[in-house]
């Protein structure tokens, strides 16, 4: 059984991977997909000339400076994964009056992943939308017109219960609700728009990292670890952390994180590129592509390279060392 969630809620530990192949798939269990980054396409007469990841399991934050030769404009995006609705109520942060807020959802986002914009160390407000989503089709004005919020309120007292019975009805016959639960997900846009003066910008994006949980995944069931498998492939896995999982000696818990950079980079190669990797506490294991990585600190690992183009992905996977998240929590 696979389970999502947000590292502001759970904890992790970690195991990264940059510029990995195609994110590994065996027989309908994916290895890593979450978050993704910023999606923009730069203008001519524009380069990246540094850029700096750094991945925890309670945050993701890019780091760019553009360098632009002259005055142009960059269309920034960044699409959040899908929510259950019934998770909402701590997930998206409701205000105090959460009916409102869930049917203004549409035109006033709920920004689940804490997403954060700077420009020059100046904060940047962001636009975007959210809607519903069900079984890929948007159902956001269906829901609206027959007044049931896109969010759930933390009451526990879903808004649908008390429509009129053929309302109810209908509801139940979309497929959109079924008795006390809904069935749709929530998805929020953000975008911004900046103008680059010639000279060098630097934009900074944060967020909470949002992952991927496998609890089917253990000793006897995990095939993608051995040395040719996907996941070893995907993630650089070394005989060292095979051996540590495989022993048994921890039960470790796994995640994935992942955020995307445009295949082929942007108008050439980053001028200066940093990748770093937080775990959380030193008996976590972590292993990431490239294997030159070197680690800087008992919990901390550092990759830099020069005129570097990143790959379409940078996914990261954590082995949570349960032993030494439950003695942290008694601290």
């Amino acid at each position: 059984m696979r389970h999502v969630g947000f590292a502001a809620v759970c904890g992790g530990a970690i195991l990264p991977a940059l510029s990995a192949p195609a994110v590994a798939q065996d027989e309908g269990r994916g290895i890593g997909y979450a978050a993704t980054g910023p999606v923009f396409e730069l203008p001519g007469a524009m380069s990246v000339e540094r850029q700096d990841v750094h991945i925890s399991i309670y945050s993701v934050r890019l780091t760019y400076v553009f360098k632009s030769f002259r005055h142009q404009s960059v269309l920034f995006s960044f699409a959040m994964p899908e929510v259950p609705v019934d998770a909402s109520p701590d997930i998206a942060a409701l205000d105090e009056n959460s009916e409102a807020a869930g049917l203004a959802a549409d035109a006033q986002p709920a920004n689940y992943l804490r997403l954060s914009v700077r420009v020059n160390g100046q904060k940047l407000a962001l636009t975007g939308h959210g809607r519903a989503l069900s079984e890929g089709k948007d159902v956001t004005r269906q829901l609206l017109d027959t007044g049931v919020p896109l969010l759930s309120g933390p009451d526990g007292n879903p808004t649908w219960r008390h429509l009129p019975p053929e309302k109810q009805t209908k509801l139940e016959a979309s497929g959109l609700i079924d008795g006390g639960s809904a069935l749709w997900t929530y998805q929020a846009d953000f975008e911004w728009g900046l103008s680059f003066e010639p000279g060098e910008t630097r934009v900074e994006v944060s967020y909470s990292p949002f992952f991927d949980y496998w609890s089917d995944i253990n000793l006897d069931d995990f095939p993608e670890i051995e040395p040719r498998g996907s996941a070893t492939q995907a993630y650089c896995i070394d005989g060292a952390i095979r051996r540590a999982f495989l022993s048994g000696k921890h039960p470790y818990e796994m995640y994935t994180v992942t955020h995307l950079a445009p295949s082929g980079g942007w108008r050439g190669p980053v001028g200066r590129y940093r990748l770093v990797v937080d775990k959380e506490h030193p008996t976590d294991l972590v292993a990431f592509c490239p294997l030159e990585a070197r680690k800087t600190l008992p919990t901390r690992f550092e990759w830099t390279a020069t005129n570097y183009t990143p790959g379409s992905q940078t996914g990261v996977l954590f082995f949570m060392d349960p032993d030494a998240a439950a003695a942290g929590g008694q601290e």
